[in-house]
């Protein structure tokens, strides 16, 4: 009897340890089976041996995962190491299959649009002018002198993109490239504070803001490159590009290189494009102007961005930002008052608002006061701008007291 005992405990040990070597083994096999992988695993015509190289090949380039692979042309598939025009146009097509029917209704195409998320810019008149926010899936330009507001937008939608779900956020990450070297941590964190003390948040997420130093272009297209593997890790939705042009207008002097520097810019562009596709993420990127020296343009024309028409063809939304004039800002009470006018849009209408850059980023025109007055009882330490005069000009589309 006591050697049937034993047999029977010894056979239980068995089994556990036959369980708990199936669990290990099981562990394993879904941590090598990420989505990459089983996306690999479902094309047919190349070899398991090919599938594990290609895994290996495309997450060196920051995929990882298959909407990485839209990111990418099938000439750029092809410059990878190992990888032939039959194997990147079988990437392409099995990507492009899992992605759906080419064509779609009216109805269909609608319910994509009604989807994109929008990013809340902290003024309900900035909002209500571009449609109810910046959508997820476009591009974005802010355009306009310095100090007219366009890096404060950029702080202040990077803090909306983080806030929770339920206060109006995306609860999303949010990719800031630098070319400028003017990014402050410290400003961003102010406008956080703003949301976590007026909406009472405990500690809004913070880790998934991701910033890069990209002084020179190479640096610029590197970023983006690494983009790839941030993207879905951090559920990134919104990538600011402060400013788009500064590093293209560094490296690339002269008329006698102005042919390759906007090859380049497009090429750049393009890869933004597709980045914002396959992601679903808004690209808001700030842009330099530059004076007109034609002496017949008109008060509008004086002041152009730079980029030419290769930058102007690419924005979905294109809007211009300056001071406000002196009678908005006396009226309201609200020195650091700007003007948005949409230059350019395929969907909205020419039109233009009032905002205002306060303590706490931007807000309406009448809630500047209230900002500077919440800043003083927290000790915000905030500086208005200096006092100037800019003229008012004239627009055939812009008719605002």
């Amino acid at each position: 009897m006591a050697a049937e005992e034993e047999n029977d405990v010894v056979e239980l040990e068995e089994s556990i340890t036959k369980e708990k070597t199936t669990k290990k083994k099981k562990i394993s096999i879904s941590k090598t089976q990420d989505d990459l992988m089983v996306f690999l695993a479902g094309i047919k015509g190349i070899s398991e041996v090919m599938k594990k190289r290609l895994h290996k090949v495309l997450g060196s380039q920051g995929i990882t995962d298959p909407r990485g692979i839209k990111t990418h042309t099938l000439k750029q598939l092809m410059e990878l190491p190992g990888v032939s025009e039959n194997t990147a146009k079988l990437l392409l097509e099995e990507v492009e299959s899992n992605q759906g029917k080419l064509f779609l209704s009216l109805d269909e195409r609608e319910q994509i649009e009604v989807k994109r998320k929008k990013i809340m810019t902290g003024s309900l008149e900035l909002d209500e002018l571009i449609g109810g926010g910046i959508p997820t899936g476009t591009f974005v330009e802010l355009y306009g002198s310095p100090q007219s507001g366009k890096t404060q937008i950029c702080y202040t939608i990077s803090a909306n993109c983080l806030l929770p779900k339920e206060f109006g956020g995306l609860e999303a990450g949010v990719i800031w490239l630098d070319t400028e070297g003017s990014f402050n941590t410290q400003r961003l964190k102010q406008i956080i504070s703003y949301y976590e003390y007026t909406h009472g948040i405990k500690n809004v997420k913070t880790n998934r803001f991701m910033v890069a130093n990209t002084r020179t272009l190479a640096q610029v297209e590197l970023a983006l490159k690494e983009a790839g593997s941030i993207i879905p890790k951090n559920r990134v939705k919104l990538m600011i590009i402060d400013s788009l042009m500064d590093p293209f207008r560094a490296e690339y002097g002269g008329l006698g290189e102005l042919a390759v520097r906007q090859k380049h810019l497009n090429k750049l562009l393009h890869m933004l494009m597709r980045l914002a596709e396959a992601y679903d993420i808004a690209v808001v990127y700030t842009n330099q102007v530059m004076a007109n020296p034609d002496p017949f343009a008109t008060a509008m024309d004086k002041v152009m961005p730079t980029g030419g028409f290769i930058l102007g063809h690419a924005s979905d939304i294109r809007i211009w930002l300056r001071r406000a004039t002196s009678k908005i800002r006396n009226q309201h009470d609200a020195p650091n008052a700007r003007r948005a006018l949409i230059t350019d849009c395929g969907w909205l209408p020419q039109n233009e608002c009032h905002f205002s850059l306060g303590p706490f980023g931007v807000c309406d025109v009448d809630q500047e006061a209230n900002h500077i007055k919440l800043a003083g009882e927290l000790g915000v330490l905030f500086e208005s701008v200096s006092e100037g005069e800019e003229t008012e000009a004239k627009t055939e589309f812009a008719t605002l007291d």
